[in-house]
């Protein structure tokens, strides 16, 4: 699932929740790293596959 990239208004109601008061030109110059921001937020939620489970590479024989 896929979130759609941020626009200039959505940031400005995200700031301004948050209890930042920035001018429209701070936000323009914010924007950029607010959708790449974004898409790691999107990458770190993502399920892992099965196969990055450190207890599927744990092998309680390798000390013997």
């Amino acid at each position: 699932m896929s979130t759609p990239e941020i626009d200039k208004d959505e940031l400005g109601r995200i700031l301004e929740r948050s209890g930042h008061q920035l001018t429209p030109a701070q936000i323009e110059a914010i924007l950029p790293g607010a959708a790449i921001f974004r898409r790691m937020v999107e990458r770190v939620n993502a399920p892992l596959p099965r196969e990055a489970e450190p207890a599927l590479i744990f092998d309680v024989e390798q000390g013997r």
